[in-house]
């Protein structure tokens, strides 16, 4: 069973899933800038298969508003989700990584949640970080694998009362796993790791697109070049106002 704290929290994100009406397709929202991002490297143009426009409506939450009862520490930068306008980010990965920015918590604990579409938990991860920055979050290997075709929620959330819900700071949004096309595993055979980034945004992947753009800029941190992608691919998608933090490393 779930502790009294966490079962509110999870009935307030039931409320908020399908409280919005139906989007249309969100990919197509994003693609297209993706696509303009990705023409900065010579990569040809690859297809993904397999995406399923979710059904119930697609409300998120990229940026965390002000906490309650003055219980977490007040900031400039607000808790912000790397996510497409959109909200909705393809992978096609069984266990993808996660990405957001991290404000100071006053060493408050920082959780990772993982629903289905019906708003079921499927994971809970807790990190106990005095991390600020962009950070990442993997799903562990023992939390379920993604089903092919299938959306997801997640959130990231600063747990800044322990003992009050609606004291925490949330941000989240989707994710859908679609099929590995063909083509795409054979170019990604043939294509250096620094055109990766682009290959992947080509094909509309954006969990990809920013775990390896991340590790590029990670390997090679003076590369001004890597830096002007980052900021320019966050800033297509009004992520802008952090662009320019720094990375902190995993949670």
């Amino acid at each position: 069973m779930f502790p009294p704290r966490l079962l509110v929290v999870l009935g307030v994100c039931s409320s908020a899933l399908f409280a919005s009406p139906v989007q249309a397709n969100p990919l197509q929202a994003w693609t297209g800038r993706l696509l303009d991002w990705a023409k900065k490297r010579p990569v040809n143009t690859v297809t993904t298969v397999g995406f399923i426009p979710p059904t119930g409506g697609l409300p998120a939450n990229r940026e965390g508003g002000s906490a309650r009862g003055g219980m977490c520490p007040v900031t400039p930068q607000r808790l912000t989700a790397l996510l497409p306008s959109s909200s909705l980010g393809l992978t096609t990965a069984a266990r993808p990584s996660f990405f957001a920015y991290l404000p100071p918590t006053g060493n408050r604990p920082v959780e990772l949640m993982l629903q289905n579409a019906q708003g079921n938990v499927l994971h809970l991860s807790s990190f106990q970080t005095n991390k600020v920055g962009l950070v990442r979050v993997d799903l562990p290997s023992h939390a379920p694998e993604l089903k092919v075709g299938e959306t997801y929620r997640w959130y990231l959330s600063i747990i800044c009362d322990p003992n009050d819900s609606s004291a925490s700071l949330h941000v989240g949004g989707w994710v859908q796993r679609v099929a590995l096309a063909e083509n795409l595993r054979q170019q990604l055979a043939k294509t250096p790791v620094a055109d990766r980034p682009y290959l992947y945004a080509k094909a509309g992947l954006w969990h990809e697109t920013l775990t390896s753009l991340m590790e590029l800029r990670q390997s090679q941190p003076n590369n001004a070049s890597l830096q002007a992608d980052w900021t320019s691919l966050l800033q297509f998608e009004g992520l802008e106002r952090v662009a320019q933090e720094p990375f902190a490393g995993n949670l």
